[in-house]
């Protein structure tokens, strides 16, 4: 063999290779007893699940809320009897999650579900930003939603569909922003 096909194929084997070797392990990690790992901090609703809002209605109003979830990205918070304490501190990490995104906070909406005897004992003052929405303990829209035990924050994309929920008890903020941020990074929407 001449040293030009020599060359040549020394060339391909470098090249080609670490092509072939990479596909191969990333197409069997947990054969091998590796786990894939996810670079977001909530847990993934995959695929992502489209919630219906039909016994949904916004605090004193007396029709169904159409657009609450939709058309921009919302983080929602399902309050479960009285909001004391830990709901409070997750309605200020809400809070604090969309103010800090900064310019991109125009796109986010937080959004707040409970009995309408705690909704009147939001101060609106203190969260003017915060949708107060109304379902009863029994609605098909509390139905959707994945572990309400542990009290998470959800995210819903513009197209109303739950995509991601925060159970962590005391939620790193940084964390969160930096979901939110490439979310909005990647998608136009909302």
């Amino acid at each position: 063999m001449d040293s030009g096909k020599k060359s040549f194929l020394w060339l391909v084997t470098i090249f080609v290779a670490p092509i072939l070797l990479g596909t191969l392990l990333f197409f069997n990690l947990e054969r091998l007893g590796f786990e894939k790992g996810s670079v977001n901090y909530g847990n993934l609703v995959q695929p992502a699940q489209p919630t219906k809002v039909e016994d949904l209605k916004q605090a004193g109003a007396p029709a169904v809320l159409e657009d609450v979830i939709t058309k921009k990205w919302t983080m929602l918070y399902i309050e479960n009897g009285k909001c004391e304490e830990f709901c409070q501190a997750r309605l200020r990490t809400i809070k604090r999650v969309r103010l800090l995104m900064n310019e991109q906070m125009r796109r986010v909406r937080t959004v707040l579900v409970s009995s309408d005897d705690v909704l009147k004992s939001i101060s609106s003052k203190d969260n003017p930003d915060l949708v107060l929405t109304e379902a009863m303990p029994d609605s098909e829209f509390l139905k959707q939603f994945p572990e309400q035990q542990q009290e998470p924050i959800y995210l819903i994309d513009p197209f109303g569909n739950l995509m991601m929920y925060y159970p962590q008890e005391n939620p790193d903020l940084k964390k969160m922003i930096k979901d939110i941020r490439r979310l909005l990074k990647y998608s136009h929407l909302g």
